[in-house]
């Protein structure tokens, strides 16, 4: 990654970290419409209860979900062979525009529970395409310098859409709405995200063509071969940090999907969980994120691996206890908070040249293979084993990833000791 001019206000009123000519006002429209697909998003994860009401289980729930593996799968494939067909601004408000009319179509479900597998694959697909296209339309608004710190806030609003939508969602079913009516409702907010993502690509340039974010001439890794720049990635830097990303997936799927009946099952109120993780995951990506662009990358994504670690394995002690459900669940907000922006970030840095353009497609594919695929598997150990097997191999992930981040640390340490003489 070469120099830009990320420090410097440019003539046409961009701003430090924005790329010349793009306009605040786009990043701002950008933040809009993630916040308004995630409080969708967010208000859809009362879909368990609403699986349990229509008789059926955490397993039934799992299926749901995991329905649309197959077909986001494709679609991200395709997105990660053409990355440039499109400006990702269209394509984002395209997906945006089916999550919400299949959102308000879950209202026309009334008996059994079963139809909702239908409901799940278009879901989980506009999601997935979302969710991997998002932090494509900031990479190409941002600086190198500047990437970091803009990625933290993609994906802390998408993260306060996240964590408040339940919350909304749970007051409007008690009103004369119901579970039916919230869902109209969530695509009505899904509405007013496509106007946002359309303004956000009026006001910012098109920059197919010119590299995958801050350099132009970046886009040789194009014509590279969908399996052999996958392979390329892998082999490289980037590859252990798909990994991470991957055991992510796994720990937000669950953490977030199924809480609702976790917190059922220990007679606890869910909103704590997503009051105290959206919380601290505004304070860690508004506020820690741009202050420690300064560290080195590595090392904070360690550390904050650790916090997260420490946070998950806390909900096997958690019991029926708020005050301890409410520490654990900010102190998994601020960890995971902290992490993926950064691991996101520094994936894209430290990628080859050839394959720059393909980092973000293929690293959202790994992430939401995962996010699709593992409720399958949770919702069959709950319904077999209990939320206390579940937590343990979470904690094993995490510290799988633990590992694997403070081993990165330690092979850059080692580089650095080895090129000092010579530099």
């Amino acid at each position: 990654m070469g120099a830009n001019t990320g420090g410097a206000l440019d003539a046409q009123g961009g701003a430090p970290g924005l790329l010349p000519g793009v306009r605040p006002a786009a990043v701002l429209a950008v933040l809009a419409s993630a916040l308004g697909i995630s409080t969708a998003y967010g208000m859809l994860l009362l879909l368990p209860l609403y699986v349990l009401a229509l008789g059926g289980s955490e397993a039934g729930f799992g299926l749901v979900l995991s329905a649309a593996v197959v077909p986001a799968a494709l679609a991200l494939m395709l997105l990660s062979r053409h990355p440039e067909a499109l400006r990702p601004q269209w394509v984002q408000a395209s997906a945006i525009a089916v999550f919400g009319v299949t959102a308000a179509a879950t209202s026309t479900v009334r008996e059994g529970w079963e139809p909702l597998v239908a409901v799940g694959v278009l879901l989980g697909t506009a999601w997935a395409v979302v969710y991997t296209v998002m932090p494509m339309v900031v990479n190409e608004m941002v600086t190198d310098s500047g990437r970091v710190t803009y990625f933290g806030y993609l994906t802390g609003t998408q993260q306060v859409g996240i964590g408040t939508g339940p919350v909304l969602a749970g007051w409007l079913v008690t009103t004369s709405l119901g579970f039916r009516g919230t869902f109209v409702v969530a695509g009505l907010v899904c509405a007013a995200a496509v106007v946002a993502t359309v303004v956000a690509a009026l006001l910012a340039p098109d920059r197919r063509g010119t590299g995958s974010g801050s350099e132009p001439g970046g886009s040789a890794g194009h014509d590279v071969g969908l399996l052999s720049a996958a392979g390329t990635i892998a082999r490289s830097p980037v590859g252990p940090w798909l990994v991470v990303i991957a055991l992510f997936a796994c720990l937000f799927t669950t953490m977030t999907q199924f809480q609702t009946t976790f917190a059922g099952d220990r007679g606890l109120d869910y909103s704590v969980f997503y009051v105290a993780y959206t919380v601290a995951v505004i304070a860690v990506r508004f506020v820690v994120a741009p202050w420690v662009r300064r560290f080195d990358q590595t090392r904070v994504i360690a550390v904050a691996i650790t916090v997260m670690l420490a946070a998950v394995a806390s909900f096997l002690a958690v019991g029926s206890d708020p005050l301890a459900y409410a520490t654990a669940s900010a102190a998994m907000g601020l960890g995971y908070g902290l992490a993926l922006p950064a691991t996101q970030a520094h994936a894209v840095a430290v990628s080859p040249e050839s394959t720059a353009a393909r980092v973000l497609p293929v690293a959202g594919l790994v992430f939401q293979v995962a996010i699709l695929g593992f409720p399958v598997v949770v919702g069959w150990m709950v319904v077999s084993v209990g939320y206390g097997l579940l937590f343990a191999v979470l904690v094993a992930f995490a510290s799988a990833q633990a590992l694997i981040a403070w081993r990165q640390v330690a092979v850059r340490r080692r580089g650095s000791t080895g090129s000092a003489p010579g530099s």
